[in-house]
């Protein structure tokens, strides 16, 4: 498996579980689930997200903008990581619940989208090709 592919993969998972996340929690919410009311609901878990989306998508961009020099992928995750660090650390104290909701499934789209054009240059590059294999 190539390093650099396996990173943005990751970085697509996790961000695609997070849309997933913000838009089935208010269709379980409006159904009256009780699990929609136990899981998933609190601050404490966006955060968590954050954490773990930011340095996937760090391994994953950075060496790939050092050999494309691709600025609209770097320019992506920079907007998407502050959009969803925006959403989950000023949470309900500064933004309304909606304005919440927009900028987290608006990062995760734009962290989607860029970790996508990341994999395509990085797929059609000999020279990653040829440097970024590692045994797996």
């Amino acid at each position: 498996m190539r390093y650099q592919t396996w990173w943005d993969k990751l970085g697509i998972t996790l961000s695609a579980l997070c849309l997933v996340h913000c838009i089935g929690l208010p269709i379980l919410i409006a159904s009256g689930s009780l699990l929609a009311l136990s899981a998933g609901a609190d601050e404490g878990l966006h955060q968590w997200l954050v954490w773990a989306i930011a340095p996937v998508t760090v391994l994953a961009v950075l060496p790939g903008w050092r050999r494309h020099g691709n600025h609209r992928v770097i320019a992506g995750m920079a907007v998407g990581l502050g959009l969803i660090s925006t959403a989950a650390f000023a949470g309900d104290a500064v933004l309304s619940a909606g304005t919440e909701k927009l900028l987290t499934l608006s990062a995760g789209l734009v962290l989607v989208a860029s970790h996508w054009v990341n994999l395509k240059l990085c797929k059609s590059c000999p020279d990653c090709r040829e440097k970024s294999t590692i045994r797996t």
